[in-house]
């Protein structure tokens, strides 16, 4: 199945949460089992939260990050960007 989802996030460790159901929310699309869905949505939350925390500082900010999570011919690509 091929598939290319993205979605902006405040820069903030609010959005955390709502980073982890986002990706939960992709990974079932996928159907992927249990437990590599949880630990892909682990890896994604903790990049993101390294983006707040070593990029912005944990400083206050109305900037966005982009996730995208794309499956093209049964390669994963996982993508964050931010300024």
């Amino acid at each position: 199945m091929d598939l290319s989802e993205s979605k902006d996030f405040l820069v903030h460790t609010a959005s955390l949460k709502e980073v982890r159901v986002f990706s939960r929310e992709v990974f079932d699309k996928l159907k992927l089992n249990n437990d590599l869905k949880e630990e892909l949505v682990l890896a994604i939350a903790e990049a993101a939260q390294n983006i707040v925390k070593h990029a912005y500082n944990n400083k206050q900010t109305e900037d966005k990050m982009e996730i995208k999570i794309s499956v093209n011919e049964g390669h994963l690509e996982i993508g964050f960007f931010d300024k």
